[in-house]
């Protein structure tokens, strides 16, 4: 029972006592008043009639006696006026046997009212001759009784609710700050930390406050700087300090994650601009002019290249490159021309000699599997290949490849898929350190006529071109609802459904969503976002992960910790769990720098009480390094492939 009904409790007892205590003591007294009235009604009648009697008293004759005594009874309210000799025996009798009517006989049977006899002494001249005895009748005395009662009670009940209702309000208002409390302490449980502006005017509660306020303002100090520790380590490991882009070892942790095919990325676009006579324009204007071009050739490139989950980097000095998964080099012809043509305004805004300085752009598909040296050894011959173009050109290399996003009979092959629904589940496992599953990744699989099972690295892509990656998401949770409707997992575990781009800007289809959703127990299902994607449409991204955690389904992140973001919008979102970007597992057992910002991701989620999942483990080495760091929780190849749902 909470206190405040507790209080209320107390203080409606009390009240009830109080005003019982005080109803009984009025109608006591009111009933003693009624006694003694009677007995003061019945006395002055039997005085008055005694001496009645007396002037007419004949022992021989009691005829006129009878006749007056019928007289006063007759108008009077009596229960019996009596005549006795001196001996006492009976002379004359009259009694009232009348009912007391328009009163409860429960009433009448609680409360007793005494109407005593009143005695005089009837006289012939100075004879004795008898006694009357005179009792009053108690029926008017219980009519007013039972009015009184009444009053009292409905004049106590109006107190009572009066009283009770300011008592309410008063409480109301008193323990507001309590209440305010109660949700402070809920919020700082959940790692969020809400702060209490107003303070309360109760010297107890204000102390109170004031202390939680204090403590909640050292637990956001101590996350926000493990969020700007965090950042602060990524940024020194991972960006460039002039243009704001990845560095080289970013690069390459991101490149070597995109071609590893047990991570099952999909293939892409790569994109590499070269800057020719960048040390002679720093000799003749300085570094800062250097800089400046670089960094403007870096906003172009960012700018035209802004496709989703575009990675950008700097290799070197005099290279920038993009990385487009999903994109073919087919599409292009026109960002990539744009940025040759621009750099005449760039170099005139710069104030630098266009015949100075020149670019060379070229791009080329890749795919997992292929290897990192080769391709950049590809891209630094279709640079060369474009600088014999002339200046500021662009070369697309396209080596004989076959894949499903340029062969025609594939795409057609993925329009049947979707028509006749030649989609499966697999499932990869993410454990803790004692081997126990914590979730379990959904994969979809396209099972073509022939049987044969393909991951979604090889159709993805075509499916981005057809434009039906709302189509597949809706297909991955019907059959995950549809195997949760039929099975159910063991306690604890959890189905995880990846959702894109698609659902967060489609309220239809979020709509759609949760209607599956409602079907299947909320425990069993988990919902994972890549960070890019929440990133990039934050609002939107808000508005679902409300819907989520409304409908008790948890909330992960998917890739996380490989962009440049402020790390706040974590306690923003709250997600129950983030799975770190593929890529660090390519340097954790080497990379210092990455140990360190991995462990700096560790601090900033345990504050909040999220847990971490390292990806792609493959090796022992690889687990015992994040072990090392603080992960507990870990999904990929060691512990064994993806396998049929």
């Amino acid at each position: 029972m909470s206190l405040s009904k507790q209080m209320m409790l107390f203080i409606t007892a009390m009240l009830v006592i109080l005003l019982l205590g005080t109803f009984l003591l009025n109608l006591n007294n009111t009933r003693s008043f009624l006694e003694a009235q009677l007995q003061s009604h019945a006395q002055d009648t039997a005085t008055s009639l005694g001496l009645s009697l007396s002037s007419v008293a004949d022992p021989a004759d009691s005829s006129s006696m009878e006749t007056m005594i019928n007289a006063v009874f007759d108008r009077g309210y009596y229960s019996h006026i009596t005549m006795l000799d001196m001996d006492g025996k009976l002379i004359y009798e009259k009694n009232n046997t009348q009912k007391i009517n328009g009163i409860p006989n429960w009433f009448i049977d609680l409360i007793s009212i005494e109407a005593p006899d009143a005695e005089a002494l009837v006289q012939s001249g100075w004879v004795p001759i008898g006694h009357l005895v005179v009792q009053s009748h108690p029926g008017y005395a219980y009519i007013e009784l039972w009015k009184t009662a009444l009053s009292l009670l409905l004049w106590f009940l109006l107190a009572a609710g009066v009283a009770i209702g300011f008592a309410a309000y008063a409480l109301r208002v008193m323990l507001a700050p309590l209440k305010k409390m109660e949700k402070q302490a809920e919020a700082i449980v959940r790692k969020e930390y809400l702060l209490q502006d107003a303070l309360p005017g109760t010297i107890e509660f204000k102390r109170v406050v004031s202390a939680m306020n204090a403590m909640v303002h050292k637990m956001k100090t101590v996350f926000d700087r493990d969020a700007q520790h965090a950042e602060k380590l990524q940024k020194l490991a991972y960006q460039d300090g002039v243009t704001g882009l990845s560095n080289r070892r970013h690069f390459e942790m991101n490149i070597d994650a995109l071609l590893d095919k047990q991570a099952e990325a999909s293939p892409g676009t790569i994109c590499l601009i070269r800057i020719h006579h960048l040390k002679e324009l720093n000799d003749q204007f300085g570094y800062m002019a250097g800089d400046n071009l670089v960094k403007a050739l870096a906003d172009k490139m960012t700018h035209n290249l802004n496709f989703e989950n575009s990675f950008y980097a700097r290799l070197n000095g005099s290279e920038l490159l993009t990385i487009m998964p999903t994109i073919s080099g087919k599409k292009l012809s026109k960002p990539v021309s744009e940025i040759c043509q621009s750099i005449p305004k760039v170099l005139s805004h710069l104030k630098a000699s266009e015949s100075t300085i020149s670019i060379s752009v070229a791009y080329l598909d890749y795919s997992p599997g292929d290897d990192r040296s080769h391709l950049l050894a590809q891209l630094d011959f279709a640079t060369k290949e474009a600088d014999q173009l002339g200046q500021n050109q662009f070369f697309y290399y396209q080596p004989e490849k076959v894949n499903a996003e340029n062969d025609t009979r594939w795409k057609e092959m993925l329009n049947d898929a979707i028509e006749n629904k030649r989609f499966i589940l697999f499932q990869q496992a993410a454990y803790d350190e004692n081997r126990k599953i914590y979730n379990r990744e959904a994969l979809l699989r396209l099972k073509d006529k022939n049987n044969t099972i393909h991951p979604a690295s090889f159709f993805i892509p075509a499916i981005r071109k057809l434009n039906k990656m709302d189509e597949i998401d809706k297909l991955a949770v019907s059959l995950a609802v549809t195997y949760l409707s039929k099975h159910r997992l063991f306690h604890g575990e959890r189905l995880a459904i990846n959702l894109g781009q698609c659902v967060i800007r489609d309220q239809t289809l979020q709509d759609w969503l949760f209607q599956q959703l409602d079907t299947v127990d909320s425990n069993q299902i988990a919902i994972e976002i890549p960070e890019a994607i929440i990133n990039a449409n934050r609002n939107e991204a808000r508005s679902l992960i409300e819907k989520i955690k409304s409908a008790g389904i948890h909330f992960g992140l998917d890739h996380f910790g490989n962009r440049f973001t402020d790390m706040n919008y974590i306690q923003e979102f709250r997600p129950d769990y983030i799975k770190l970007d593929t890529s660090f597992s390519k340097a954790i057992e080497e990379d210092d720098q990455t140990r360190y910002y991995v462990s700096s991701l560790c601090d900033m989620s345990e504050s909040l009480d999220i847990q971490i999942i390292a990806m792609s483990i493959e090796t022992e080495t690889q687990l015992q390094a994040f072990k090392e760091l603080g992960i507990h929780h870990f999904q990929g190849y060691y512990f064994g492939a993806p396998k049929t749902l």
